[in-house]
């Protein structure tokens, strides 16, 4: 049997390159007969942990001109038209038996109107039950009800094709039964958001490196600093604390800073150190490597996920959790769900930063409440189930 696993998304931001990586090395170790073809963007040749030494796999990449038109300025419906001849034709050249999709959402129109040369599965990350409004203004009302309907309507379309058996959705058992029952179909089913284990960076002490002293909890918020990440009204909420509060805090940003969100950012940095001079904020902006970014999650407080216009998993969470650090997290989504459900810590409106601020106070206050469900957690959430249930392996 051949296998493709075709991922376009793997960058050295973001989990999909920790999914190819594990993936990899979970197939290293448990050799079989299948053989595994690895189809990735251009961009992860470049990544020295792209590689495997396992005789029944093979990574290969688009090439720059098959890739062009997805970074061409196109409308995301034709640029994932052209990338999915190109797609489909190395499948065939294959011979493969199975497609696997480790991002389906963008190829939900081209899936629904393709004739698939074999069987395939894939996980879709923003599953449109999720969506909801970004406030509570009438225009974010209407707006959400008609990107709902559009996801709907694609996602009905992309069901209609008979040779897609498998639709992976993280961490969200209700958002599964509800597109069953209403697209009348079975396709849709859970797939565990692993929780992988890394090594910590020997000699990495962060209270060290940034001079913050034993009195201050480190809030930590990181991973690729966009809009969604909020750190603009973590800030506005700190100004919030009182002196004395401030004093013992310290907010903690690491990695790449999105450069649209640059000034933003930057303005209410300033604002926040000219109003609360007594609160330490330090920057990292640049990406970690792995076992960084387990050492600043093992040696923070606590961990901000409190996003904005996210509703899907995210693996800061069972980061988090690995470390047995509490969260500051969106009371939305799947996020907000697993938070409340395994006791990982409290959960705010975004948007609300005297909500971000009483959480922040709560954890200044308090000594070792949350998490209550963490081992729990990334036992129900580990690297083996994941792969083991993507690939479906016995």
């Amino acid at each position: 049997m051949r296998i493709v696993i075709c991922d376009i998304y793997v960058k050295l931001v973001g989990h999909n390159l920790g999914h190819i990586q594990n993936i990899l090395r979970f197939l290293e170790q448990n050799p079989s007969q299948t053989e595994y073809v690895f189809l990735l963007n251009p961009e992860a040749k470049s990544i020295p942990s792209v590689k495997t030494s396992a005789p029944n796999i093979q990574i290969i990449f688009f090439t720059d001109e098959e890739f062009v038109s997805f970074n061409s300025g196109l409308s995301i419906v034709k640029s994932t038209q052209l990338l999915w001849k190109h797609l489909i034709r190395y499948v065939t050249d294959y011979k493969a038996d199975k497609l696997i999709m480790m991002m389906l959402d963008m190829f939900q129109h081209t899936i629904g109107s393709s004739h698939l040369p074999c069987q395939t599965t894939g996980i879709m990350f923003n599953p449109y039950p999720r969506v909801i409004p970004a406030d509570n203004s009438l225009r974010a009302k209407q707006k959400s009800t008609i990107t709902k309907a559009r996801k709907m309507f694609t996602t009905w379309w992309m069901c209609r094709n008979s040779q897609l058996k498998k639709v992976f959705i993280f961490n969200d058992s209700e958002t599964i039964k509800t597109m069953n029952e209403t697209l009348g179909t079975k396709v849709f089913t859970y797939l565990p958001d692993p929780v992988y284990d890394y090594s910590t960076r020997a000699g990495l002490v962060i209270r060290e490196k940034y001079n913050i002293t034993i009195e201050r909890k480190i809030f930590l918020s990181f991973g690729f600093i966009d809009e969604k990440k909020n750190v603009v009204n973590v800030l506005k909420a700190m100004q919030k604390l009182s002196a004395d509060e401030a004093s013992k805090s310290c907010l903690l940003v690491v990695g790449k800073i999105r450069p649209e969100y640059q000034a933003q950012l930057t303005e209410v940095l300033e604002e926040t150190k000219k109003k609360r001079p007594e609160l330490q904020i330090a920057f990292e902006s640049r990406f970690v490597d792995d076992d960084e970014m387990e050492s600043y999650v093992s040696q923070s407080d606590v961990v901000s996920v409190a996003y904005i216009n996210f509703y899907s998993s995210s693996g800061v969470i069972g980061l988090a959790a690995q470390h047995n650090k509490p969260v500051i997290a969106t009371k939305f989504g799947v996020v907000g769900d697993l938070t409340r459900e395994y006791k990982l810590g409290l959960t705010v409106d975004g948007h609300n930063t005297t909500e971000i601020k009483e959480a922040m106070q709560y954890f200044l206050q308090n000594k070792n409440a949350y998490p209550e469900r963490a081992s729990v957690f990334v036992q129900n959430h580990s690297s083996e189930s994941f792969i083991k249930t993507l690939l479906e392996l016995s």
